[in-house]
C-alpha cells in the first residue's frame, strides 16, 4: 500500500486485498489503510476526495469493527478514529459503531496505560471533528454521548500533571484544547483537563525557546478554544501570552486562516476594542492588519477568512486602511460559489460598522447574495437578511443601483419571514425602513404583521432604555443644575427646561436630554462615549477619528428630528475630568454655539465609493481615557459627533447589527 499515491489507487488495493486481511484478522494492515485514507487525496480534486474517503471508510469499517477487542496498542485506535474524523460519518451505522467501540477500547486500562500523548491528542482531535460533523449534518454519532469521553479527558489531565517529561508536544496541547471546545466540554467534569492544558500552554509561551515551537495554526487554535470554552477572563494570562507571541513574530508565516481565526476569537472575547483598548491590544490589531495588508497573507483567502477578518475588525472597531481591500482578493473570494449567506451578510455588516466603502467588494457581495436568494434562499437565514438590510441602511442613499435592487429583494424576503424574526431583527428592519425609504419602505410596509411587530419592538426598546453610564448621568445632572440655578451664558442664553429620556419621531432609542433655551430654541444633548468610535491605522492617538455605523444611523435620526443646529454632542475626551462648575460652563458655552457640522470624505472611501462622515470644527485635547467611563455612550465623527444609543446587537455589535454566529462578546479581563 505504500506505493499508493491517490485514494483511487488505495481503493483498488483494498478491494483486492480486504478479504485476505479479514481472514487473517490483520487489523494492523487495515489500520495502515485507514492512515492512508486520511492522508491521500483524489486525483479528481477536493469534492471527489470526500466521496472517495467515505467509500473507503465504508469498506474498512465492517471489517475492522469485530477486531477492535484484539487491539493492545493505542495507535490502532487513534489512527482509525483520526481517519473517521477526516472523512466524517454518514448516519449512525457501522462507522458510528466503530467510532464508539474504538473510544471504549482506548480507555480500557490495558490500552490507556501504554498510550502515547500523541495518541490521546489525536483521539481528542478526531472526536472534535466528529462532533462538528454531527452538528453540521444534524444526525449521526455524538461523541459527547459516550461516558468514555470524560475518562479520556481525565487521562490527558493526569498525564500533564503527574508525569515528568510527559511528552505532550505543542500540537498535542493545541489540538486537545481545540477538541474540548468543539466537544463543548465546559462542565466541571472537564475542568481538570482544561486547566491542565491551559497551564501547559501558558508555561511554554512564557519561555521564548518553547514558545517558538508553536506554529501559527496552533496559536490560533488556542485562541479559538479559549473563546469557545468562555475562558477569556479565567485564562486572561494565556490570551495575553498568545497575543504577545503573535506580535513578537510580526505574524511572519501566518496564512489567511491563522490571521482571521485569531482576530475573530480575540474580537469575540472583547480584545482590542476601539480607542479605549489597552495599548498592547491595539498593537496586536494594528500588527495583524499590517500583516493582512502587506504580507500577501490574504491573497488566496477564502470568503470565510475574509468575512471573519472584517467582522472581527468591526467588533474591535478598528478601521483598516483602504489598501487591505484594493488587491482584489476579497472581491474574487466573495464572487466564488463557496461564498455563503453568512459570509456575504457578515462582510456587508462589517463594512457598515467600519464606515468602509469599496465599490468592487460591495458589488461582489450583493451579486452573490442575490444569486443565493434566487437559487438557494434556504441558505440565507433571517439574520443574514436583517443584517444586510441594516448595513444598507448605514450606507444610506449612497449605495449603488445593484445594492438598491438587492435591498428591495431583501425587504420582500423579510416580509415573508416576519413571524420568525427576533426583536433585534425587527429593530434593524425598522431602521432600514426609516433610512432607505422609497421602495424598501414600501416593501416592508406591505406586511401588516411585520409592521405591527416592528412597532412593538421599537416600543419595547424605548420603554426599556435607561442611561447606561455614570458619565451620561453626570451630563444630565449638570443640565439640571443649569435649569434650577438659572445660570446664563455670556450672551444671555439660559436653560429654561429639561426633559430626559425623550422619545422623538424617527429616533429608535430615547434622547438622553432635551433642553429648551431662553431664546425659544430646543436642543437634544447626548454624551459620546469611547465605545462609539472607530480606531484607524493612521490616527491611533486621536480618539475622534470616526464613528461606527450604528452611531452614523443615530446621527441621521437625531438631525432629522432636531435639525442640524438642534443637536449638541458631548464627546468623552472633552467631558472627562471636568469639575462640576467646569461642566456647567462647558455646557453653557456649547449650547450657545450653533451645532453646524461639516461633511467630509474619509480615508475609508475606496474602490470608487465615498464614505461620508461628519466633522465639527473643534479639535479635542488629547486626554488619557478610562475605559470604564462613558461605556454606554455613543460616538460621533471626525471631531465631534452625536451619541448613538443603538439597539443591542445579538452578536455583540453596535447599532442593531450582529452576525458571525455565536454568542454575545464577553469583555476580556486583560491587564493593561
Amino acid at each position: 500500500m505504500t506505493v499508493c499515491r491517490t485514494l483511487e489507487e488505495l481503493q483498488a488495493i483494498i478491494s483486492q486485498r480486504l478479504s485476505v486481511w479479514e481472514g487473517r484478522k490483520d487489523f494492523i494492515t487495515m489500520c495502515a489503510a485507514f492512515n492512508l485514507c486520511g492522508k491521500l487525496e483524489s486525483r479528481a480534486g477536493a469534492s471527489q476526495t470526500a466521496v472517495a474517503r467515505s467509500s473507503i471508510i465504508g469498506m474498512l469499517a465492517p471489517a475492522y469493527l469485530p477486531l477492535v477487542p484484539r487491539i493492545r496498542n493505542a495507535k490502532n485506535c487513534s489512527i482509525p478514529l483520526w481517519a473517521l474524523g477526516k472523512a466524517g460519518l454518514v448516519g449512525g451505522g457501522t462507522e458510528a459503531q466503530l467510532a464508539a467501540a474504538l473510544l471504549e477500547r482506548l480507555v480500557d486500562p490495558e490500552v490507556l496505560g501504554k498510550a502515547e500523548p500523541q495518541n490521546l491528542a489525536i483521539v481528542m482531535y478526531a472526536l472534535g471533528k466528529l462532533k462538528q460533523d454531527q452538528q453540521q449534518r444534524g444526525s449521526g454519532w455524538d461523541p459527547t454521548s459516550s461516558p468514555h469521553l470524560q475518562t479520556l479527558a481525565a487521562a490527558v489531565a493526569s498525564r500533564l500533571r503527574t508525569v515528568a517529561g510527559h511528552g505532550f508536544k505543542p500540537q498535542d496541547v493545541s489540538n486537545s484544547l481545540w477538541a474540548l471546545k468543539a466537544l463543548g466540554c465546559t462542565g466541571p467534569e472537564y475542568r481538570s483537563a482544561v486547566e491542565a492544558l491551559c497551564g501547559e500552554a501558558l508555561q511554554r509561551l512564557r519561555k521564548p525557546e518553547l514558545a517558538a515551537a508553536f506554529i501559527p495554526q496552533q496559536l490560533s487554535n488556542i485562541l479559538l478554544a479559549l473563546e469557545g470554552l468562555q475562558l477569556c477572563s479565567e485564562q486572561a494570562e494565556l490570551v495575553v501570552a498568545v497575543a504577545a507571541e503573535d506580535v513578537r513574530r510580526g505574524f511572519d508565516g501566518y496564512i489567511a486562516q491563522d490571521l482571521s481565526n485569531s482576530a475573530w476569537a480575540l474580537a469575540k472575547m472583547g480584545f482590542g476594542a476601539g480607542p479605549e483598548a489597552p495599548a498592547e491590544q491595539r498593537q496586536w490589531v494594528s500588527a495583524a492588519v499590517d500583516a493582512a495588508t502587506q504580507s500577501g497573507a490574504m491573497a488566496r483567502a477564502t470568503s470565510q477568512a475574509w468575512s471573519n477578518l472584517l467582522y472581527a475588525l468591526a467588533l474591535m472597531r478598528h478601521q483598516p486602511p483602504a489598501e487591505l481591500l484594493d488587491s482584489g482578493a476579497a472581491v474574487a473570494a466573495m464572487r466564488a460559489s463557496s461564498a455563503g449567506g453568512q459570509n456575504c451578510a457578515n462582510t456587508l455588516y462589517a463594512l457598515a460598522v467600519l464606515q468602509l466603502r469599496h465599490a468592487g467588494l460591495e458589488a461582489a457581495v450583493c451579486g452573490r447574495l442575490g444569486e443565493l436568494l434566487q437559487h438557494d434562499s434556504d441558505t440565507v437565514l433571517h439574520q443574514h437578511v436583517c443584517n444586510s438590510l441594516w448595513a444598507m441602511a448605514v450606507f444610506g442613499g449612497t449605495y449603488s443601483p445593484d445594492m438598491k435592487q438587492l435591498s428591495i429583494q431583501l425587504a420582500r424576503e423579510a416580509v415573508s419571514r416576519w413571524e420568525g424574526l427576533t426583536t433585534e431583527h425587527l429593530k434593524q428592519l425598522w431602521q432600514a425602513q426609516q433610512e432607505l425609504g422609497g421602495e424598501v419602505a414600501a416593501a416592508l410596509g406591505s406586511g401588516s404583521g411585520l409592521q405591527a411587530a416592528m412597532a412593538a419592538a421599537v416600543t419595547t426598546e424605548r420603554e426599556d432604555a435607561k442611561p447606561t453610564s455614570d458619565t451620561q448621568k453626570q451630563v444630565v445632572a449638570a443640565l439640571r443644575r443649569l435649569e434650577q440655578q438659572g445660570l446664563k451664558a455670556a450672551g444671555g442664553l439660559a436653560v429654561q427646561s429639561l426633559q430626559t429620556g425623550v422619545v422623538a419621531p424617527g429616533v429608535l432609542a430615547p434622547v438622553d436630554a432635551v433642553v429648551r433655551l431662553s431664546d425659544g430654541q430646543q436642543a437634544a444633548v447626548e454624551f459620546l462615549g469611547p465605545k462609539r468610535y472607530l480606531l484607524t491605522q493612521t490616527q491611533q492617538q486621536d480618539p475622534s477619528a470616526a464613528v461606527e455605523g450604528g452611531t452614523a444611523i443615530r446621527i441621521r435620526q437625531l438631525r432629522r428630528a432636531f435639525k442640524e443646529g438642534g443637536v449638541l454632542l458631548v464627546p468623552y475626551w472633552e467631558w472627562d475630568f471636568l469639575t462640576p462648575s467646569e461642566q456647567e460652563a462647558y455646557l453653557l458655552r456649547r449650547l450657545q454655539q450653533p451645532a453646524v457640522a461639516v461633511e467630509t470624505v474619509t480615508a475609508g472611501a475606496v474602490g470608487g465609493a465615498a464614505a461620508v462622515t461628519t466633522a465639527a470644527p473643534h479639535q479635542p485635547a488629547t486626554t488619557t481615557t478610562n475605559s470604564n467611563k462613558g461605556g454606554g455612550g455613543s460616538g460621533g465623527n471626525p471631531q465631534q459627533q452625536l451619541l448613538a444609543r443603538p439597539a443591542r446587537r445579538p452578536e455583540g455589535g453596535d447599532g442593531g447589527g450582529g452576525g458571525g454566529g455565536g454568542s454575545k462578546r464577553t469583555v476580556v479581563g486583560l491587564r493593561s
